[in-house]
């Protein structure tokens, strides 16, 4: 199946473009972003994802406003050509320039969440080190992700709420990942992970953060075990490209998390630290300004019944919302991307998503079960 992206020199199998190099049915290619006036007055999702051994491609705009979280998606028939990011539902992806600018849209009148954002790189992307995860032979997770923190230029509405963005002050950041992974997929037998439950055994605190400062970004990333042993810790340093783009690994990550004792949710006083290139430890105290909501509606899971890759029909737009001061709507649709006021021990201050959850024990934080 020829396509249009075949005339481009990117081909990496002896196959068309249009066939993954796998055909396990959790194959994926997806943009997500997060973005804010770096206040409390929203903080936003987006994100569009491509399925090609599922035959979908689908994305999601959800919006974090006053008391709701409101969350416009839509689906669509992948097609011959997974170049074509358009009419993805009501949204529109763009890629301007690689790694450097994107535009998104969804101008519809159908739906409540309106949108058309330029984003902008302020650092050069950057690669995470490659997933890889096996279990009883069964391929659990592999793949790749770069990550990029950025501005947005636009607006963004909400029920007739506008929020313009400057390119300036509005800030974000963004992933794009590929490969295999379950996250958000529709549920499907796990044979013998399932019978021992080794589908269960995984690191029960995360944290994952792009802090963004004037000059640079720091990103804070660590999975932890209860005893204490990490399966991920790594700290990156990645400088403007005003200030020549250079990236640096950091060593001595540590935390000192405030969670609150119900919600299991990261509350104000939280801190990082880790050795800054200059040898010094810093230390990064964390002050919450809004919660956005992982799973509220985007396909990730959680009540909704939508998931990433679902067959929804040649085209499907949608739109739903969700009350956050329901204390039962809001434990079904964590984790949180809490957007912080995040001040390190310098005097420099920044702002960025700062997603952390503690799943099960972990007896550090009070948590027995």
């Amino acid at each position: 199946m020829l396509s249009e992206a075949d005339d481009y020199l990117i081909h990496q199998t002896f196959e068309p473009v249009r066939f993954a190099g796998t055909s396990d049915r959790r194959y994926y290619d997806r943009y997500f972003f997060t973005g804010h006036n770096c206040d409390e007055s929203m903080f936003f999702l987006i994100g569009m994802g491509c399925y090609p051994n599922l035959g979908v491609i689908d994305a999601f705009a959800s919006v974090s406003v006053g008391d709701e979280q409101v969350t416009t998606r839509g689906s669509r028939e992948l097609g011959g050509n997974r170049m074509n990011t358009l009419g993805v539902g009501p949204i529109d992806l763009n890629v301007i320039e690689g790694l450097r600018r994107i535009r998104v849209k969804s101008e519809s009148g159908k739906h409540p969440v309106r949108f058309n954002l330029l984003w902008e790189g302020a650092v050069p992307a950057f690669e995470e080190p490659p997933l890889f995860q096996r279990r009883e032979g069964r391929m659990i997770e592999q793949g790749i992700r770069f990550i990029q923190s950025g501005t947005w230029e636009g607006y963004i509405e909400v029920d007739g709420t506008r929020f313009d963005l400057d390119g300036i002050t509005a800030m974000g950041a963004r992933d794009h990942a590929w490969g295999v992974r379950s996250i958000g997929f529709e549920r499907e037998p796990k044979g013998i992970l399932q019978a021992k439950k080794l589908n269960e055994a995984r690191t029960p605190l995360w944290i994952w953060s792009p802090m963004q400062f004037d000059d640079y970004t720091i990103h804070f990333s660590l999975s932890e075990y209860a005893s204490g042993e990490r399966e991920i810790c790594h700290v990156r340093k990645i400088s403007s490209f005003a200030n020549g783009g250079g990236v640096e690994e950091l060593d001595g990550a540590e935390h000192d998390l405030i969670f609150d004792r119900a919600t299991r949710e990261m509350e104000a006083g939280s801190k990082v630290s880790f050795i800054d290139s200059d040898g010094e430890r810093r230390t990064v105290t964390m002050t919450p300004l809004r919660r956005t909501y992982l799973r509220a509606g985007t396909g990730y899971g959680g009540p909704d019944p939508w998931r990433h890759g679902k067959y929804m029909g040649e085209h499907w737009e949608d739109s739903i919302r969700f009350d956050l001061n329901d204390q039962e709507v809001t434990s079904l649709i964590g984790p949180t991307h809490v957007l912080c006021r995040m001040e390190m021990d310098n005097g420099k201050v920044g702002y960025g998503t700062f997603e952390t959850q503690v799943y099960g024990a972990f007896p550090r934080y009070g948590f027995d079960s």
